[in-house]
């Protein structure tokens, strides 16, 4: 029985290697959905910044020769628009007339003409000559939509993203995106669901999202269907919760879309990254788990999609199979395909898989082929594995591309067996290279990697980096930087980082230059700094000096001395910071909260009301966005219960979408996993 089923297998991987061979040498089929002109359409950013957006019907279109110097000609075009629908903003003439100039036009080689007769979506900005395309496109049907007319469905989609780009709230977008996705279908669906997958933490928790998602994963369109899956891709992947019911249902929608015969490899592709995302409920589905089966292959991009998502559910008994199918791939094979089978490979059988794609890199890269996607992979690997395998890799002679995904493999790998590799990689000529092993090596955190460093120090020619390497190296004992910490604290982008520099350097001579600069300079800037670098190097004596200046909320040096008392641990500044929370004062606001971390947590201390207005304060969209970032670190310092609450209020507010503040409020809400509670 035993030789029977190994001959079995025996045949079903010749199978698959035949299988394989002939899509090889077999050219795919071209894409429909290149022939889409609104595959991933995105309207929402150019009609949140456009002035003045109407369907404009193209009444005339004229040509003009321009002569430049003598010699050159140019040909400006000129086209006569009549106002069929004003969407946002007023136009009150009879026609609207724009240059070829204006609408970016002869950027555009392979789109189709403006002709007379036509309707076009037109979303204007103001340039100092009047209006014009502002925001690039990647077409000119894209930077311009054509319409069917007045009641084409893409001027309702204009609408709901108008209603959007209005709403207060990010969770009343949520709502009026989905309410649009259940009555909008095509190409106009594609612009919602965009809008919808930046935005993906609320809709994963919003009632109703799979359901208005799930429609349009049926639709005849390959690009809505592709967009279609991305975005419920992005849903579950900020499904922190894991929400059993909402990837069951997300499980079986993909499944069903799947299993329909499609001739276009991109939205299939789409959904079985969604499905490599959706977790073990994968398992549970019959229908799902069967589609996993990897002969016979199809698409080189979608073979690569299932074998990427295979790894990531660790499907069992896939182990023989995937590993045949690795030996008979060729070296030169896609790189989408070839990185999802290493991938496979190294999550189903780690040791194995590991030592198979170390000699595969070996063997490429003798036979003159890139190793790019082989050194990748490695820094997805746990440290274990990959270190190894990257030490090997860095004793090839790397070109740029393969050196810039080694550093990168490095720091996310982050293991100190790289710090030889990594030196090496610290040329001035490849700044690219240069400045992610200087990110590997900082996270890597050891006095090694700051020796490493050391004497690249002088080369960094950027400050604020140079600023960032000298407080690294300072953590290790090493006062090279301390001349840029202390020359740069009066600048305003570098102060932050020259100050925790300073601190971190704690160069003997700093704490008397200070107290020269604080008694003698007349410029704010510089002696607010000084205040700020004492308070930061624990000058405990000055803190009755800096009472006096923290009390005067008219003095400019009141925030940076509340500052300096909180690193001071003076507890006599709690009732300054408490005044603070009410100040419009920007500056005096942010510095209350800032100082409030070390200032609430001195023993003794009760101020229960403080710690609720760091929390008021993180939440309130009215607020400055530095002060609530300063309430952000304060809470997350004190560990404060309240911060939860807080997150799941601003994690609302409109006014922060596109901000670092709002990724790593996401960011937290991901890590401490935190119930929204939406409307």
């Amino acid at each position: 029985m035993e030789v029977k089923l190994r001959r079995a297998n025996q045949v079903r991987h010749a199978a698959l290697g035949v299988c394989l061979l002939s899509l090889v040498l077999t050219v795919p089929p071209k894409s429909f959905a290149h022939d889409e002109w609104f595959r991933g359409l995105d309207l929402e950013p150019a009609l949140a910044e456009a002035g003045l957006v109407l369907v404009g019907h193209v009444i005339g279109v004229s040509e003009t020769k321009i002569m430049a110097g003598g010699k050159g000609e140019r040909s400006l075009l000129q086209f006569e628009f009549e106002p069929v629908l004003a969407l946002k903003g007023v136009f009150s003439r009879e026609s609207l007339s724009l240059t070829s100039d204006d609408l970016g036009v002869q950027g555009f080689t392979d789109s189709a003409p403006i002709e007379p007769g036509q309707f076009r979506l037109l979303m204007l900005g103001r340039s100092s000559q009047g209006y014009a395309i502002q925001r690039p496109s990647r077409s000119l049907e894209q930077a311009i939509p054509p319409l069917r007319g007045g009641d084409d469905g893409l001027i309702e989609t204009v609408k709901v993203l108008l209603a959007v780009n209005a709403a207060p709230e990010r969770s009343r977008k949520v709502a009026l995106l989905l309410d649009g996705l259940k009555r909008q279908q095509g190409q106009a669906a594609i612009p919602l669901l965009a809008a919808l997958e930046r935005r993906s933490v609320l809709t994963a928790q919003t009632s109703g999202s799979l359901e208005a998602l799930a429609l349009h994963l049926s639709d005849p369109s390959p690009a809505v269907r592709e967009q279609a899956a991305k975005t419920l891709y992005s849903m579950l992947e900020a499904d922190y919760l894991d929400q059993p019911r909402l990837r069951q249902g997300a499980v079986s929608a993909l499944a069903i879309s799947l299993e329909k015969v499609d001739l276009n490899f991109a939205p299939r592709v789409a959904a079985f990254e969604a499905l490599g995302v959706a977790g073990s409920r994968v398992l549970d589905n019959q229908s799902a788990r069967a589609l996993f089966a990897l002969d016979p292959p199809a698409t080189f991009r979608e073979q690569g999609a299932r074998l990427r998502a295979l790894g990531e559910l660790k499907i069992p008994g896939q182990q023989n199979v995937v590993l045949a199918l690795f030996k008979q791939i060729p070296w030169d094979a896609p790189p989408d395909m070839q990185y999802g089978l290493e991938w496979a490979l190294a999550r189903l059988v780690p040791t194995e898989g590991v030592s198979e794609i170390t000699l595969r890199l070996k063997d490429k890269f003798e036979s003159g082929l890139p190793v790019v996607t082989e050194i990748a992979l490695l820094g997805h690997l746990p440290p274990a594995d990959a270190a190894p395998a990257l030490l090997d890799a860095s004793k090839l002679s790397l070109d740029h591309a393969e050196r810039f995904a080694f550093v990168s493999a490095c720091k996310e790998v982050a293991d100190a067996r790289l710090v030889a590799p990594l030196a090496r990689m610290l040329a001035p000529s490849e700044p690219d290279v240069r400045w992610t092993a200087v990110e590997a090596l900082t996270k890597i955190d050891t006095d090694e990697a700051a020796k490493a460093l050391q004497p690249h120090l002088r080369e960094e020619t950027d400050l604020l980096r140079k600023v960032q390497i000298a407080e690294f190296l300072g953590r290790h004992g090493i006062r090279d930087g301390y001349p840029y910490a202390l020359e740069h604290m009066s600048e305003p982008y570098l102060r932050e980082q020259a100050i925790s520099a300073l601190a971190a350097i704690r160069e003997p001579r700093a704490d008397g230059e200070l107290r020269r600069i604080l008694q003698s300079s007349n410029d704010v800037a510089w002696n607010s700094a000084a205040v700020r670098g004492l308070g930061a190097l624990g000058a405990a004596d000055l803190a009755p000096q800096f009472l006096e200046m923290a009390r005067n909320a008219r003095s400019p040096l009141a925030p940076s001395a509340l500052i300096a008392l909180g690193n001071l641990h003076e507890v006599k500044a709690v009732e300054i910071a408490r005044t603070g929370f009410a100040s419009r004062n920007t500056d005096m606001l942010t510095a209350s909260a800032r100082a409030a971390a070390n200032l609430v947590a001195l023993p003794g201390v009760r101020a229960d009301d403080v710690r609720d207005q760091l929390a008021s304060l993180l939440a309130d969209p009215s607020a400055p966005q530095e002060a609530r970032a300063a309430a952000l670190d304060s809470l997350i310092a004190l560990n404060d219960p309240r911060l939860d609450s807080a997150l799941a209020q601003a994690v609302r507010d409109a006014g922060l979408e596109g901000t670092d503040l709002l990724e790593k409020i996401e960011r937290l809400l991901r890590q401490r996993k935190v119930r929204l509670v939406l409307p």
